[in-house]
């Protein structure tokens, strides 16, 4: 078993290394068989993880959904042509999409990029395995931004995701095409990945729900990872009610959490609760619109015909969030995604070989064909950690942890954060995607207030709460770590006593733009 299928490592190899850390390149040179004894150790590792390894299971039959009169939005990806039947379960009869970059087993998982043609992973990330015992049918996947390197709706290797409120605008992202199946009725639920907002910002947009669940709630195995400490796995909806199934299935209760298990939390009375309109999350220079956040501040004063008490609260820090965000987003993707091609190091898993395997040679073999926004990441990350031997970094993290104690500093004077889930409408989708990417802010606008909850992992849920610009608003909701059934309950009441979001115009009939005035439960606008 030694060195099985392993290259053999000549002195210019060596040599390179030598030169690419500084290092005495005559030393280096003498550590020829050195290496070759490490060399043979990694082959005896693969012989023993790859000795009996299990048949490739029997292939799915799929169908590619092209742009078109069944895929006008380009929001599909795949289709399952035989999705089975519905199990028994909290989610039995209820269809299911699973964003591009989570594992779907026998479904190409391209990832929203050239990259990653081909690769079609064995086995079902753990919580489509998880929805499918629940009696979830998995009807296929979404289309999502490359390498979900976006907050908006533009940059696929698939083509653009048009918003259904309005095609010429973005849906947001990167769980685009996800949000747009549920706003539009092709699924009951959408799992998408959320990484600085990447399930809140499009359902913001489209007018649907969107949890970000509590850190670690939903275990996040088969997903693309961007940086651990950040990901987490969500769920996108047309109905506050229906979260509750789908934790029920999904997640495991949060230890200590309040509201165990979901659906018991879901029932305890709300009224006497206090929420707090988060000041720092309104009014951002050059960003924010006042139209959008006056209808969040509308809609958090309606809060009270609940039976909620609501005061303003504040986190200073909430305003630095996006750039606390950046260094340990990008300096963990570097490592994550570049470094370690998808595995991330030294952590207790998972560990998915196959899919690092083909994603390391994806990069060795076509660098061409990793997107701008990833260049972007790449080459800022691997300038900004050199430059600075990862100390800003570090920095990052410790400003992260006081980020978390205001929070929660915040949520011990009231019970929920109550905020705009976006600061402004969503923009036209440009016209020249690299160019947007390289001379503007569009992939990344929509990230300051959500963002702070993946540095902070508290339960966040973007509620639909009206209109601005003829386009949907999002209201976010943050609770304490475990209290995402309460989240959704307070969301059911809004959306049961206040506001309920009518389902977007046909595609090609779009209607007379919704009233902008904050709706009435009478009327269902």
């Amino acid at each position: 078993m030694s060195g099985t299928n392993l290259p053999s490592f000549t002195p210019a190899d060596l040599a390179a290394v030598a030169g690419r850390w500084g290092l005495d390149p005559e030393l280096v040179g003498r550590l020829g068989p050195a290496i070759d004894r490490m060399r043979d150790a990694y082959g005896r590792v693969r012989a023993l993880a790859t000795e009996g390894s299990a048949p490739e299971p029997p292939p799915v039959a799929v169908t590619r959904v092209p742009h078109g009169p069944d895929n006008p939005y380009g929001a599909w990806l795949y289709r399952i042509d035989a999705p089975g039947r519905a199990g028994s379960g909290p989610l039995a009869g209820r269809t299911v999409t699973v964003k591009e970059s989570i594992a779907v087993r026998g479904v190409p998982m391209p990832l929203g990029s050239r990259l990653m043609t081909g690769f079609v992973p064995a086995s079902d990330a753990a919580v489509v395995g998880r929805v499918r015992k629940a009696g979830g049918v998995v009807a296929g996947t979404s289309v999502c931004e490359d390498l979900c390197y976006s907050g908006s709706s533009f940059t696929s290797a698939h083509g653009p995701v048009g918003n259904p409120w309005d095609p010429r605008r973005s849906a947001g992202g990167s769980s685009s095409g996800a949000a747009v199946l549920v706003a539009t009725g092709q699924a009951d639920y959408g799992i998408g990945t959320d990484h600085g907002g990447s399930i809140r910002n499009p359902a913001a947009w489209c007018g649907v729900f969107g949890l970000k669940p509590t850190y670690g709630v939903i275990e996040y195995d088969g997903a693309m990872p961007t940086e651990r400490t950040l990901d987490h796995i969500g769920v996108l909806t047309r109905s506050a009610a229906d979260l509750i199934p789908f934790l029920e299935a999904a997640a495991v209760p949060y230890p200590g959490g309040e509201g165990e298990p979901y659906a018991d939390g879901y029932t305890r009375e709300i009224a006497g609760l206090r929420a707090g309109v988060l000041a720092e999350g309104f009014g951002w220079p050059g960003r924010s619109d006042p139209r959008l956040d006056d209808r969040v501040r509308a809609s958090a004063r309606a809060l009270e015909r609940l039976g909620l008490t609501v005061s303003e609260v504040s986190v200073p820090l909430h305003r630095y969030g996006r750039d606390i965000h950046l260094p340990i987003s990008i300096e963990g993707g570097l490592t994550t995604v570049f470094e370690s091609r998808l595995q991330g190091n030294n952590h207790l898993g998972p560990y998915h070989p196959n899919f690092g395997e083909a994603f390391g040679e994806a990069l060795a073999r076509r660098p061409e064909d990793i997107p701008v926004g990833g260049v972007l990441a790449l080459v800022g990350a691997t300038l900004l950690r050199d430059a600075t031997h990862g100390k800003v970094m570090a920095y990052a993290q410790r400003l992260r942890a006081r980020l978390r104690d205001q929070v929660d500093r915040a949520l011990r004077e009231v019970d929920l954060l109550v905020l705009p889930s976006v600061p402004m409408p969503p923009h036209p989708l440009p016209a020249d995607p690299r160019e947007a990417v390289i001379g503007t802010e569009l992939p990344f606008e929509m990230h300051d207030n959500n963002c702070v909850f993946n540095l902070t992992g508290h339960p966040a849920l973007s509620v639909p709460c009206g209109f601005a610009d003829g386009m949907p608003v999002g209201m976010l909701l943050v609770g304490r770590p475990g209290t995402d059934a309460r989240l959704a309950r307070v969301a059911a009441e809004f959306e049961k006593r206040v506001f309920r979001c009518p389902p977007p115009p046909p595609r090609h009939d779009r209607h007379e733009a919704p009233h902008d005035g904050l709706p009435t439960a009478r009327s269902g606008r």
